[in-house]
């Protein structure tokens, strides 16, 4: 049985309600299929039963009925669609959340196109229930109905609508052939100039500073081509084929005139029997005209819940319900191995270390010898391969991430913040009281910096604080590090974007931090944050090659082998 607490439950129990609403939207559908073939047949009723008579009484009694049949049946057609835009909605507003927060920790894992196709796959489904492709099959099955109709009427009508449908249908297939290959092409080929367009617009600056931008026109003009060549290639086809179709749709309605003529002439059939069939000819035609395009959109649906379905099964990592850790802030590295997924060599190798409450680790060495990865293993953003982190004597990755962390203070390498404002970026967009906010923020040497901004707290970081300095958005990330006195704080080159203020206040706020007892790892570059670091642990190639009190690795490595300091005034220019 699905259980509703689990995303992967929750989209089944949703799924199931939603056949339910289908199949009573079937149910109406049939009935509206049923009254559209009130209208032919008071057409065929006036011209053979009113004109011939001249019984103007047999013509109002004949509008009467079909004009309640007719609204009747728009009251039915109405219901119908409000039972899928219903079903649409509940849809969207039920999975949006599960499926943002799935997205979000498979993002985590590496895999971000994983996580917008299943953002995407929530809006592609709610507009194919909200729009006409999936009462396609509804109106299909009417089909032979319609053929019933016909034959009786003319076997030759029958046959023309059987050869009609056939006909229609195999041009929509061969359609659908013939254009497949030039669409992906032109689609994949659009997706490319849209990336081109993108990486241009972010690098907007650098482009301009070096005059580059003549030669990367030129690579998007080449992008853009192929993307119009290959969309004419599929448009060329299709336009084609749909000319073939309106021919035979013409060819089908003549076939019936002719052949209705032929029945008049022969005393065989009645002139109203022609009206007939014709309207009815085009409602049965009518679902076999949209068919490729429902069928498209039916196979897109399809692959839009596939989608789904892996990102919520997998999107939900194996996180227990323990609580935030309440007792001593105490960090453990026991073992620590991390292979990336595909991967068969580790970023980091049996890494061990301690930390105890109120003490600092820095964590030194080359470039990619580990140390971020180490960073998020530690605040549990990743699982380790082998051995585990533990705050409190619980696993780091285990903790379900809510409460675990608001005791975690993270400061990745690139400061990222958040559309919002500055109040809702330091708080972690809690309604948190504002004397909370001022005292992170003063902790972290910004709160004059923010009152100097146009609107203070208030201000908005549009495009996640473009429009702030490197050193000010480290600044307001650190600020955001800290709120709530967490008991463990993970900082990586806190201090890369920093002036001779700033880093200032980066170590006065990490005192703070140890003064209350958290415990502190900051990877670094620049020893000058490390100066008062209780011990240092010295990473190459993902694996520990000095690990003790600062003053012992230090000797121990010595001068050459440290990392080069790097002078203020370059850091900040």
């Amino acid at each position: 049985m699905a259980d509703p607490a689990e995303p992967a439950g929750l989209y089944r129990l949703i799924l199931r309600e939603a056949a339910l609403g289908a199949g009573a939207a079937a149910f109406v559908g049939f009935f509206v299929n049923l009254l559209h073939l009130a209208l032919p047949l008071y057409n065929a009723q006036v011209y053979d039963r009113v004109i011939g008579s001249a019984n103007l009484d047999t013509l109002v009694a004949l509008t009467g009925l079909v004009a309640i049949l007719l609204v009747f049946g728009a009251v039915l057609d109405v219901l119908r669609a409000r039972i899928f835009a219903i079903l649409a909605a509940r849809l969207a507003g039920q999975l949006g959340q599960p499926v943002f927060v799935a997205a979000v920790e498979t993002a985590l894992r590496g895999g971000p196109t994983a996580a917008a196709e299943g953002m995407r796959a929530v809006a592609d489904l709610r507009s194919f229930l909200a729009g006409g492709a999936i009462a396609l099959p509804i109106d299909l099955t009417f089909t032979p109905v319609l053929l019933l109709v016909l034959f009786a009427l003319d076997p030759a009508y029958g046959l023309i609508g059987l050869g009609g449908a056939a006909a229609l249908a195999g041009t929509g297939i061969v359609t659908e052939i013939l254009a497949r290959r030039p669409v992906a092409s032109a689609l994949a080929a659009g997706g490319s100039v849209q990336a081109e367009t993108a990486t241009a617009l972010r690098s907007a600056e650098v482009i301009a500073a070096m005059g580059m931008l003549p030669d990367i026109a030129r690579r998007w003009r080449r992008a853009q081509a192929r993307s119009l060549a290959a969309a004419d290639r599929g448009q060329a086809r299709a336009k084609a084929l749909s000319s073939l179709a309106r021919f035979l749709r013409t060819a089908i309605q003549i076939a019936v005139i002719c052949t209705g003529t032929t029945l008049v002439v022969d005393q065989a059939a009645t002139i109203g029997t022609i009206v007939a069939a014709m309207a009815i000819m085009s409602r049965l035609l009518l679902p076999f005209e949209h068919l490729i395009d429902g069928w498209r959109q039916w196979m897109d649906a399809a692959e839009a819940h596939g989608h789904l379905r892996r990102l919520l099964r997998e999107g939900g990592s194996p996180r227990s319900s323990l609580p935030a850790p309440v007792g001593r802030a105490l960090l453990v590295a026991d073992r620590v191995t991390y292979i990336p997924a595909g991967q068969d060599l580790p970023l980091l190798r049996n890494v061990s270390f301690r930390i105890e409450p109120g003490e600092l680790l820095g964590v030194i060495g080359p470039s990619g010898a580990g140390k971020s990865t180490l960073a998020r293993l530690t605040v549990g953003l990743w699982p380790p391969s082998a051995g585990g982190l533990f705050l409190d004597g619980q696993s780091t990755f285990l903790h379900e991430r809510t409460s675990f962390g608001r005791a975690v203070g993270y400061l990745p390498q690139e400061p990222l913040l958040l559309d919002g404002s500055v109040r809702d970026n330091i708080a972690r967009f809690r309604d948190a009281p504002m004397d909370e906010v001022i005292a992170a923020a003063r902790q972290a040497g910004v709160h004059e910096l923010i009152g100097r901004l146009p609107r203070g707290y208030g201000t908005r970081l549009a495009d996640a604080g473009a429009r702030l300095s490197g050193g000010q958005r480290q600044r307001i990330a650190l600020a955001r590090a800290i709120f709530g006195d967490p008991q463990l704080l993970v900082l990586d080159e806190p201090n890369a974007s920093l002036d001779a203020e700033g880093e200032a206040a980066l170590v006065s706020a990490v005192e703070q931090a140890r003064a209350r007892g958290a415990a502190v790892l900051v990877v670094a570059q620049r020893m000058s944050v490390l100066a008062k670091a209780d011990r240092l642990l010295v990473l190459r190639e993902g694996a520990v090659t000095h690990y003790g009190p600062r003053a012992e690795v230090m000797a121990a490595i010595g001068p050459q082998r440290r990392p080069a300091p790097v002078p203020v005034a370059q850091a900040c220019s």
